[in-house]
């Protein structure tokens, strides 16, 4: 028996279509990853501060983010079927939705500053808190505008001009960074304020390459990009319908690990800014596999918009079975040389140094499994997200989450007295059972029903 398949749905056309996917993922990643790194070297207390901040202000736009995600969908299976019209019209509802959304969510700055003020972090942490999360919240609409935006590219297959936009608006903020976290030649040190700044400031520059593209002579020609700018009622209905569902699940999913984060950081200062390092290197390992579960979920949704479910199936394992491959042979690596990637947070000199990554190594042992399961979970997510069976998600999911994973953690650290190494076990066995429940759910073929384009 073959590991993989060719042809439709093979691993060759999964990697033509992922691979700049990956490497768009990638690159975020690897700007978080830097810019986090320069936080550790400006203040422990900025490194303790930017993941619970930036996963606040992330919580608070990713219900917006979810459903602007599900254009890609409508995208993948109107391009399946041919019909170009209908794919801009889509793009524009999720442009839309995406303009309302950064609205709404500037009105949710005083409830971000109550949650941090109440968090029980330290003092000295909050500030820093305080600041990023403003900065990041206020400019969270061009986030999930971006997101619109690049369904018209990646829905079609053009996924490498989603990942040359990516990249330079992901180098843009790792050089502001630079600049202005430390205030390098005449810029101003801002510190951590300084990092939300950069970050918009890269999303800006994705928006304005974005909208220059599909405005071009022939995507105006070909798609009517210019003229069907607009609200249309009945599609938008459906965006809502089937997207609003992704987006509840995947914001529950999100503010799930929002609360384990906040919940660690009840524990102390060193363990708080130790399950960051944790939680920035599990980024940089999953990452990727969001650029291949994205690819699957364009693929998936492609082929049933062309009548062929058995070729949506073949996609989906092949790229579970990619997903398991390198997600296992960077766990092996995390087990092995834990030291090589925690020690990049710091030189260890200081005694609190010294104490965040001692605390951090033993976690990795524990990641090494985590991320395994947690790519298989978010390949066979999205290739369910591809075929429209968004609700499943959104109640088994979010029940896992909000009735097991969280009220287990703070069970762990308030009632039992565990420490930070127990959490995160806790945090794999969630993973875990997210992997049983996804891949049973897809290989019911109960999607097989689903008709996002009709219903």
């Amino acid at each position: 028996m073959k590991l993989f398949t060719k042809g439709e749905g093979g691993v060759g056309e999964l990697l033509h279509v992922a691979y700049p996917l990956i490497l768009s993922t990638a690159s975020h990643t690897i700007m978080q990853f830097i810019n986090r790194v320069f936080l550790a070297h400006y203040s422990p207390d900025a490194l303790a501060a930017c993941v619970p901040a930036g996963m606040l202000s992330f919580t608070f736009l990713c219900f917006f983010m979810g459903t602007a995600t599900y254009t890609n969908a409508f995208v993948s299976q109107y391009y399946g079927r041919g019909k170009t019209a209908s794919v801009s019209v889509a793009v524009w509802q999720g442009v839309w939705l995406a303009l309302a959304s950064g609205l709404l969510l500037l009105l949710l700055n005083p409830l971000g500053l109550y949650i941090i003020d109440h968090s029980g972090h330290a003092a000295a942490v909050r500030v820093f808190e305080r600041s990023y999360f403003i900065v990041l919240n206020s400019f969270a609409g061009f986030p999930i505008l971006n997101t619109a935006l690049a369904a018209f590219f990646i829905g079609r297959g053009k996924t490498k001009v989603t990942m040359a936009v990516t990249i330079a608006g992901n180098a843009l903020c790792v050089l502001l960074c630079w600049l202005l976290i430390f205030g390098t030649g005449p810029f101003p040190e801002m510190g951590i304020k300084g990092a939300g700044f950069a970050a918009a400031a890269g999303q800006i520059l994705m928006t304005g390459i974005y909208l220059t593209l599909i405005f071009s002579a022939y995507n105006r020609r070909r798609y009517r990009t210019f003229r069907l700018v607009g609200v249309h009622k009945a599609m938008f209905a459906r965006l809502v319908k089937y997207g609003a569902p992704n987006g509840v699940g995947f914001f529950l999913d999100v503010a799930s690990f929002g609360a384990f984060i906040f919940i660690i950081g009840g524990i102390d200062k060193v363990s708080l800014a130790a399950s960051n390092i944790i939680a920035s290197i599990n980024m940089l390992a999953f990452m990727p596999v969001i650029g291949l579960g994205l690819a699957a979920l364009t693929l998936v949704g492609k082929y049933i918009g062309m009548k062929k479910p058995d070729v949506s199936m073949r996609v989906a394992y092949n790229s579970a079975k990619l997903a398991g491959l390198y997600a296992l042979s960077l766990g092996i690596l995390f087990a092995a040389v834990p030291g090589l990637f925690v020690n990049i947070f710091g030189s260890g000199n200081s005694a609190e140094y010294a104490e965040i990554l001692a605390r951090s190594r033993p976690l990795m042992k524990v990641l090494a499994v985590f991320i395994f399961f947690d790519a298989v979970a978010i390949i066979f997510s999205d290739a369910l997200r591809g075929a429209g069976d968004t609700r499943f998600q959104m109640i088994g999911a979010s029940a896992a989450a909000w009735l097991l994973f969280v009220p287990g953690v703070w069970f762990i650290v308030h009632r039992a007295g565990g420490e930070l190494i127990h959490a995160w076990v806790w945090g794999g066995f969630y993973v875990f059972l997210l992997a049983v429940f996804f891949t049973l759910r897809f290989r019911s073929g109960l999607w097989r029903k689903i008709d996002i384009l009709e219903g």
